[in-house]
């Protein structure tokens, strides 16, 4: 019943919230009937009722007054990476370039959205982005594996439900903005409910989104070959490991008593390039991980898991990491722009959150 509950949100969206609206449409109905005949019991159960309506017409203007989401992230057009945009077009058949957008963020991360623009009305507009540590530290091999594993999520109409769960959750709690859950009892209510909801669907969301992981990989392993498949999630799994104990724990320490910035994560990821990707090392990071139990919070299974999904028992042999994709797949000016622009970007983040050199 709740994977049906969670498929119907995700189709729906933000429109998801319209069948409670309904619902409270025909109780406003049913007591006004009720007040005819029994005009005592429909005074005593008044506050109740009005309470639900309340909340249902909040639910009802949360769908209309739903801000769109604005991307920051910087907008990369084939003259900024040209390589990156041929491999999209090679790996997806069902490319049209007008409903394509490629983003490049500072995460160590990659990822696929399939929106319906304005409030769902229009065509899907296909958003992939990818983080610029991946194309600092993995090689063009491995970016085309995770391109192909992005491109099946869409492929396999995995992409639109996460865009739609997240206006689904927004509409539903616009209904705080008109009951507060401090001075009113509708508000109270409201936010009991929604907490409870938005805990169990994002449960089923998180277990979904593990499946829908594992059958990307499979259908990417189709495109590039599980072997290149295979290889790209053990660079990831490795250097992520890596980049936590050579940058991020460090980087950690020096902002506890720092009295300005310090250098930058993306700086130091290229300044510690050939530690990060020393293969033993590498190796062993990755392999540590393939003992590691699920995180229940994870979207992603474990990385035991998705070797075993496409083939490998053990962490298999990756061979020498190749020169970073970022020389080959953005230009050289566009790659310069934007490590200024996510570097300074940081920078003012630790000094909005952490208050140092001001």
């Amino acid at each position: 019943m709740r994977r049906l509950v969670l498929q119907v949100i995700l189709k729906l969206g933000r429109y998801a919230v319209l069948p409670v609206v309904g619902v409270a449409g025909a109780l406003m109905l049913a007591w006004l009937m009720l007040l005819d005949r029994y005009a005592i019991a429909a005074l005593v159960t008044a506050p109740i009722l009005f309470s639900v309506v309340t909340a249902a017409f909040a639910l009802a203007l949360g769908i209309l007054l739903l801000p769109s989401l604005k991307d920051r992230d910087f907008s990369a057009d084939e003259t900024c990476a040209p390589g990156l945009w041929a491999i999209w077009k090679e790996l997806d058949r069902g490319f049209a370039r007008p409903r394509r957008t490629l983003t490049i963020n500072d995460k160590f991360n990659a990822s696929i959205m399939e929106q319906s623009r304005y409030a769902g009305l229009f065509a899907q507009h296909v958003t992939m982005t990818v983080g610029l540590p991946l194309l600092i530290l993995l090689d063009e091999r491995a970016i085309r594996a995770i391109v192909a594993h992005e491109i099946a999520h869409m492929r396999l109409r995995h992409t639109s439900g996460g865009a739609n769960l997240y206006d689904f959750v927004a509409a539903s709690e616009n209904v705080l903005y008109y009951a507060d859950p401090e001075r009113t009892l509708t508000g109270r209510v409201a936010h009991l409910l929604l907490h409870s909801l938005t805990e169990w669907v994002w449960a089923e969301y998180r277990a979904l989104s593990r499946e829908n992981e594992l059958c990307a990989d499979g259908d990417a392993g189709k495109q590039v070959g599980h072997d290149e498949m295979a290889r790209a999630l053990v660079l990831v799994e490795g250097c992520g490991a890596r980049i936590t104990e050579l940058v991020m724990t460090p980087l950690e320490k020096e902002l506890l008593g720092a009295i300005k910035p310090p250098v930058p994560p993306l700086q130091r990821m290229i300044g510690l390039l050939e530690d990060i990707r020393a293969p033993e090392q590498l190796a062993a990071a990755a392999a540590a991980t393939m003992k590691s139990e699920q995180d229940p919070e994870a979207r992603h299974p474990p990385f035991g898991k998705r070797l075993a999904n496409l083939g490998f028992a053990d962490v298999p042999s990756i061979g020498k990491v190749e020169s970073s994709a970022i020389d080959r797949l953005l230009s050289p000016k566009a790659a310069g722009e934007l490590l200024t622009r996510l570097d300074d970007e940081w920078r003012q983040r630790v000094r909005d959150f952490v208050g140092v050199d001001r």
